[in-house]
C-alpha cells in the first residue's frame, strides 16, 4: 500500500515534467544551436543545427552594425538551409537570430569576422635623393572588422627609413624595399636612394658646379634618364605639366650647372651635326654610349662637360645647350617633338611658330593668359632667344633658360619682375593648343 501511494506521486510528477518539456518544446520553440560561422568571400555566412520539428522554418536572422534588434524590426529574414547569409562592406557587424517566441541570441563571432581583399600603393618603385623623402598613397580593399593598423617595414632601414604612418627617408645610397603589411596581405615600393640628384631647393641655385667631363657611367646615365622619364609620367605625360617638369629636372634635381654652348649644328640643317650645342634625343647626354644616336658630328662627338671647339665663338668651350636647343630638348622630353628648331636666328621656321606668338604686356599677364610652360622670346630682326617659365608666384615669374653672358652662363632659372619683364621678353607663346592638357600642373616646383 506505502509503495503504491509513493509511485502514484512519482507517476503526475513525471507526467507534469513530461508534459512541461512538450509543451516548452511546441509552445516555445528553443533557438537553435550555432555550427558554423564565417566568410564566403564578402558575405557573413551563420549555419545552424534544426530539430525534429523542423524549427528551421522559424528562425529569423538579422545583421546590425553592432546594434541589438528589436524583435520588430523589418530587417528580420527567414533562414534557409539552415543558415542565414549577409553580404556585408568595410565596418564590423553582429548577426543575430531568434525563433518565432522573439527569443533572440547574439552571435558574438560575427563581430570580429573580416579580411583584407588587396592593398596597393600609387607607386611600386620610387627614387629619392639622399634625405629626400616620400610619403606613399596606401589603398585598401576589406571587409568586416580588421582591428589593426598597416604596418611598415624597410629591408635596410640604415639606408632608408619608414615610420609607423609611412613616410620613407633616404638615408644613404642603395636599393631596398619597403613593405606595408595588413593581416596577410602586402605590397612592397622598390625604393632607389641615389646622390645622383639633389633635393629640390626652394630657392634656385645657379651658382652650381659646371659639369665636368666623363663623369658618368653608362648605368649612372641610364638611371638619370629613368629618373626623368618617372617624374614626367608623375605629372601625366605627354603634357604641359611633363614639359615643365623636364625643365625643372635638368635645372633644379640635376647636381651641375650645363655650360652654354654655341652650336655646331642642328639636326634640320643639312649638316645633321648634332650633340654640338644641341642634343635633340630623349634622356641626359652624360655617356659615350650616347653616341651611336648621332647623326653626324663636327668637333665631337663628346658628352655635354667637354671640352670641344666651337665654331660660332671661335674657342673652346665645354660641350652643352645653346638657349633654343635647351628649349627642344625640354619639349621633346616632354612629349612634344616639335623639331629641333632654332630661335629666330634665320628665316626658317622657328620655336616662335610653336604655339600663338602674342606680344608680352601687362594687360595679358593681369588677364591670366599666360601660364607656367609658355615660352618667351626676344626675338628682333637680327636675331634671338627662347625660354621657358617654370615658376610663378604672386609678383614673379621664374624662368629656365640658357645664357651665353654673366653671371649666369649656362642652363639656369631667373626670376623676373611680373611688372618689368616684358621689358626683357617681348613675346609669349602661348601654348594650350600644343600641349591640348596641363596634368597636374603646379605654378612652383616644391
Amino acid at each position: 500500500m506505502k509503495r503504491k501511494i509513493i509511485l502514484i506521486p512519482l507517476i503526475m510528477i513525471s507526467i507534469l515534467f513530461m508534459g512541461f518539456l512538450l509543451y516548452s518544446k511546441f509552445v516555445y520553440p528553443p533557438i537553435p544551436s550555432i555550427t558554423k560561422v564565417g566568410l564566403v568571400d564578402d558575405k557573413i555566412e551563420v549555419k545552424f543545427d534544426i530539430d525534429k520539428n523542423n524549427i528551421n522554418n522559424d528562425v529569423y536572422c538579422i545583421i546590425t552594425k553592432n546594434i541589438y534588434p528589436s524583435v520588430n524590426d523589418p530587417n528580420w529574414v527567414l533562414s534557409k538551409n539552415n543558415k542565414c547569409s549577409f553580404t556585408i562592406d568595410k565596418d564590423s557587424y553582429t548577426v543575430y537570430i531568434k525563433n518565432k517566441n522573439n527569443n533572440i541570441i547574439e552571435v558574438s563571432e560575427t563581430s570580429k569576422l573580416g579580411k583584407v581583399i588587396d592593398i596597393n600603393v600609387d607607386k611600386n618603385k620610387i627614387y629619392l635623393p639622399i634625405n629626400g623623402t616620400y610619403h606613399p598613397t596606401l589603398t585598401t580593399n576589406t571587409i568586416g572588422y580588421i582591428g589593426e593598423d598597416v604596418s611598415w617595414n624597410s629591408s635596410n632601414p640604415e639606408l632608408v627609413s619608414v615610420d609607423s604612418d609611412g613616410n620613407i627617408t633616404a638615408l644613404k645610397k642603395g636599393n631596398i624595399t619597403i613593405t606595408a603589411s595588413l593581416k596577410d596581405k602586402n605590397v612592397s615600393i622598390d625604393v632607389v636612394s641615389t646622390n645622383l640628384i639633389t633635393l629640390r631647393p626652394k630657392t634656385y641655385n645657379n651658382k652650381k658646379k659646371y659639369l665636368g667631363c666623363g663623369g658618368y657611367t653608362k648605368e649612372e646615365n641610364d638611371l638619370i634618364d629613368e629618373i626623368l622619364k618617372d617624374r614626367m609620367k608623375d605629372v601625366g605625360f605627354p603634357t604641359r605639366a611633363s614639359t615643365v617638369e623636364a625643365a625643372r629636372f635638368i635645372t633644379l634635381e640635376f647636381p651641375y650647372k650645363i655650360r652654354y654652348f654655341s652650336e655646331n649644328g642642328r639636326l634640320t640643317y643639312a649638316s645633321k651635326i648634332d650633340g654640338e650645342g644641341r642634343y635633340y634625343h630623349e634622356g641626359l647626354y652624360l655617356h659615350s654610349s650616347r653616341f651611336k644616336s648621332l647623326a653626324k658630328s663636327s668637333q665631337g662627338p663628346k658628352t655635354w662637360g667637354c671640352n670641344m671647339y666651337s665654331r660660332p665663338s671661335h674657342g673652346t668651350r665645354r660641350n652643352g645647350l645653346d638657349c633654343s636647343g635647351f628649349i627642344s630638348w625640354v619639349l621633346l622630353n616632354g612629349g612634344f617633338d616639335v623639331g629641333d628648331l632654332g630661335a629666330g636666328v634665320t628665316g626658317a621656321k622657328d620655336l616662335t611658330d610653336v604655339g600663338k606668338k602674342t606680344r608680352f604686356t601687362s594687360t595679358l599677364i593681369k588677364n591670366g593668359k599666360v601660364k607656367v610652360g609658355d615660352l618667351l622670346s626676344s626675338s628682333g630682326p637680327s636675331g634671338g632667344h627662347i625660354a621657358i617659365i617654370v615658376g610663378e608666384d604672386d609678383n614673379n615669374y621664374y624662368v629656365a633658360e640658357s645664357l651665353w653672358y654673366n653671371p649666369y652662363i649656362g642652363v639656369v632659372i631667373v626670376g623676373y619682375s611680373k611688372k618689368t619683364i616684358f621689358n626683357r621678353y617681348y613675346w609669349v607663346m602661348l601654348m594650350d593648343k600644343v600641349y591640348k592638357e596641363d596634368g597636374k600642373l603646379t605654378k612652383m616646383w616644391y
